[in-house]
């Protein structure tokens, strides 16, 4: 392979723009030894096994004992209603308990305390998909202020990542083999390997209810689909050229 005669620097660039790709072969790694840098993309389908409910009680009222007594009591009906879908103790968490004054104001900007704002909120995961409908049917006649989700996810995510990262290896060095042939020369050893954290899109949330619309909607059991997740990741690959 012959070469121009070094101006600045002893360096060849192959710039490759298909897909976003760009390929660098330079002397970066000394001035014996040119390198070529490629990135590779893996995708997976995974199918959720797991979702997530996010369940709120809120009271306003005037007398804060009255308030919080009339939020315990509706949790207290929403988590048997959940239990009552064989949910274990360890899948409901308390996400957020608060207390909050509520305040008016006359025509001069003056505050004037009128009561209190109680609310109570628990993430509830749910193992089995199957259940999900009917945990969201249940817990919609107890009182409940609003529901949001269920949030579908991977229970596991490890297993699809890596996937992910392999097959984005295999695109790396499928390119970086094409660029060589291109060129007329040969890939030595990798030099080196740089994974980009792997990811899955922001999912809408599919269902969210309130408590007023919530009479006409609960009749039946609500039907959930859980789809797929896309999980992607890139590496870096810098090869030694022969």
């Amino acid at each position: 392979m012959r070469f121009a005669p070094p101006v600045i620097s002893v360096a060849m660039i192959l710039i490759l723009s298909c897909a976003g790709l760009r390929a660098d072969v330079s002397d970066a790694a000394g001035p014996n030894r040119r390198t070529i840098t490629v990135q590779g993309e893996g995708k997976v389908h995974a199918i959720p096994d797991i979702a997530t409910i996010s369940i709120e009680v809120r009271q306003d009222g005037e007398d804060l004992d009255s308030v919080t007594s009339l939020v315990r009591h509706a949790m207290g009906k929403i988590l048997e209603s959940v239990k009552a879908q064989k949910i274990d103790d360890k899948d409901i968490q308390t996400d957020l308990f608060s207390v909050h004054p509520k305040l008016e104001y006359d025509k001069h900007s003056n505050p004037r305390h009128v009561g209190y704002s109680v609310t109570n909120r628990i993430h509830v995961k749910v193992r089995d998909l199957k259940k999900v409908g009917k945990v969201l049917t249940a817990v919609t006649a107890d009182g409940v202020t609003s529901v949001n989700g269920p949030d579908f996810d991977v229970d596991n995510p490890q297993v699809p990542e890596r996937q992910a990262l392999a097959l984005a290896y295999d695109d790396a060095h499928a390119k970086a083999s094409a660029l060589a042939e291109a060129a007329g020369v040969h890939l030595g050893q990798i030099l080196s390997m740089t994974p980009e954290a792997s990811s899955s899109p922001i999912r809408p949330r599919p269902l969210m209810m309130r408590a007023m619309a919530m009479p006409a909607a609960v009749q039946e059991q609500e039907p959930i689909s859980a789809g797929e997740q896309t999980i992607s990741a890139t590496v870096t690959v810098v090869y030694a050229l022969q």
